[in-house]
């Protein structure tokens, strides 16, 4: 996509439709569907999947989101991959780079930040309110990463994760994690 393209999608996505009510609003239901077609321009969002309002998609980074999935208010994600029916609650964070501090000479605001790789949300996975989710995490299909948590690292399929940092709680098919 050319750059003035791009800058006039996020202009129009950060200037307006971004916020616009919620699709549980009347007329919600247009709203959602000019949020993600306007990110779409940006990016790959699925059928039927819900982007609410005031969500940070980055400095416009190709997004990919699949069908089926909720995106509630204040999520600001940069650099990711979501998979089909996923849901995420508000004020969740996903970051997608850090500052450099590997010399002490120099303050750390002139040492640069980093990239990651992107962070990787696969299908059917739940993460709760206010999660933070640290750069290049792959946070593993039917995964649910309890309200409050920093995840700091990948996670196994079908766990249950809490904490700061957050760790492995159970499976969900019920058995206690014995590691």
């Amino acid at each position: 996509m050319n750059r003035i393209k791009k800058k006039f999608f996020l202009i129009a996505y950060y200037g307006l439709f971004c916020h616009l009510p919620d699709s549980k609003y009347p007329l919600g239901n247009i709203f959602n569907f000019l949020r993600v077609r306007t990110l779409n321009q940006l990016g790959s969002i699925g059928s039927n999947t819900k982007i609410q309002s005031n969500v940070y998609i980055g400095d416009g980074t190709k997004i990919v989101i699949g069908k089926e999935c909720q995106i509630n208010e204040n999520v600001k994600m940069d650099n990711i991959i979501i998979g089909d029916f996923v849901m995420v609650a508000r004020n969740c964070t996903f970051l997608s780079k850090t500052h450099n501090h590997d010399d002490i000479n120099v303050p750390m605001i002139k040492q640069g930040s980093s990239f990651f790789k992107k962070t990787v949300i696969e299908k059917d996975v739940w993460i709760g309110l206010n999660c933070t989710i640290m750069p290049g995490i792959i946070i593993r299909q039917g995964s649910i990463i309890g309200a409050g948590a920093v995840l700091t690292k990948d996670t196994e399929p079908y766990g249950i994760y809490g904490g700061i940092p957050a760790v492995l709680i159970k499976k969900r098919n019920g058995v206690l994690d014995d590691d």
